[in-house]
């Protein structure tokens, strides 16, 4: 059972993740870190 939970989860935060990094790149007021 767990298993077939992990997956989506790691996928949902994956996209999570992807968005919150597209949103903040997309925003000149926030520097970016490096």
């Amino acid at each position: 059972m767990k298993k077939t939970y992990e997956k989506p989860m790691l996928i949902k935060k994956g996209r999570l993740a992807a968005i919150a990094a597209a949103v903040v790149s997309n925003e000149p007021e926030v520097p970016t870190p490096q």
